[in-house]
């Protein structure tokens, strides 16, 4: 009788934040309905989403997406997702690790903004999530936003979303030691552009393959931004192990396209999605 082979032989990443605070889009339960739809009739193996905020949340998801039984989070204080971050995946997972971005410090701006940095910075964070039968990890994660929309060096932003990007990187390198893995895959919305001088930093200066740079579209819907403003790439789905062993066969945006929900015509999230399959060699 021949064996089964049971091994994925590529693994196919989704990410998307997934915009759960309350604004200018209909509410999450809605939009929630319509994103798992999708999600649910892909071929997506693991879903790497963001502000995920509250456990009424998770659980919403959780009901909507019943083909990914494995869900990798952390609990905080309140129960909630730590960091809003959640991981769904059809292949079982591993270890799963959260870090914090506390440690992270801005250098400039007034002491309010200081202060509120270092607050938001407690609530952003990175997760980490083994994958045994594919040898490998995914990071999924979500830096602290810039709304200044100037992405220069001396931007007040820039030394804290550098130290978080650090921290992100050394998480990553940790969770492949770790669990010996082969193949690392990053997402989410890590709110730098892709024009920012920290973009070197976001790939380690070429230690992480960009499978959009040669597009590099932006991901943030022109029309949440303010009047004027330009789209920027802030979402990244980055691939990090052997070149010719973890090719990327295909990437793309996804859930980009405005939908009727009962609160009208609207977009699932102010973000675009992204999607990418990677071989396993």
């Amino acid at each position: 009788m021949l064996a089964v082979d049971r091994e994925p032989r590529t693994v196919a990443v989704a990410s998307l934040n997934t915009a759960a605070l309350p604004g200018h889009l209909p509410p999450i339960a809605q939009r929630a309905a319509e994103i798992c739809r999708f999600l649910e009739s892909s071929d997506h193996d693991v879903i790497n989403l963001q502000e995920v905020w509250g456990r009424r949340y998770l659980d919403l998801f959780r009901r909507a997406l019943p083909s990914y039984p494995f869900v990798a989070w952390r609990a905080g204080i309140a129960g909630q997702p730590c960091g809003g971050l959640a991981t769904f995946s059809r292949l079982p997972i591993g270890q799963v690790h959260y870090t914090a971005f506390r440690a992270s410090r801005p250098n400039a701006g007034g002491a309010l903004f200081r202060l509120g940095m270092r607050a938001r910075s407690a609530l952003h964070g990175a997760l980490t999530v083994a994958l045994p039968s594919a040898r490998a990890v995914v990071g999924n994660a979500h830096l602290v936003a810039n709304l200044d929309g100037d992405w220069s060096a001396d931007n007040r932003h820039h030394r804290i979303q550098r130290d978080q990007i650090t921290i992100l990187h050394q998480a990553l390198t940790r969770a492949r030691a770790a669990t010996g893995a082969e193949l690392a895959i990053l997402s989410g919305d890590l709110n730098v552009a892709s024009t920012s001088p920290l973009y070197p930093l976001i790939t380690d200066n070429g230690a992480w393959r960009d499978p959009f740079a040669a597009t590099d579209p932006p991901t943030f819907h022109v029309e949440y931004l303010p009047p004027g403003a330009t789209g920027q790439r802030i979402d990244y789905l980055l691939v990090a192990g052997d070149e010719q062993r973890h090719r990327v066969l295909e990437c793309g945006l996804i859930l980009g396209e405005p939908v009727e929900l009962p609160d009208g015509r609207s977009h699932l999230s102010d973000h675009f999605g992204l999607a990418g399959t990677i071989t396993l060699g």
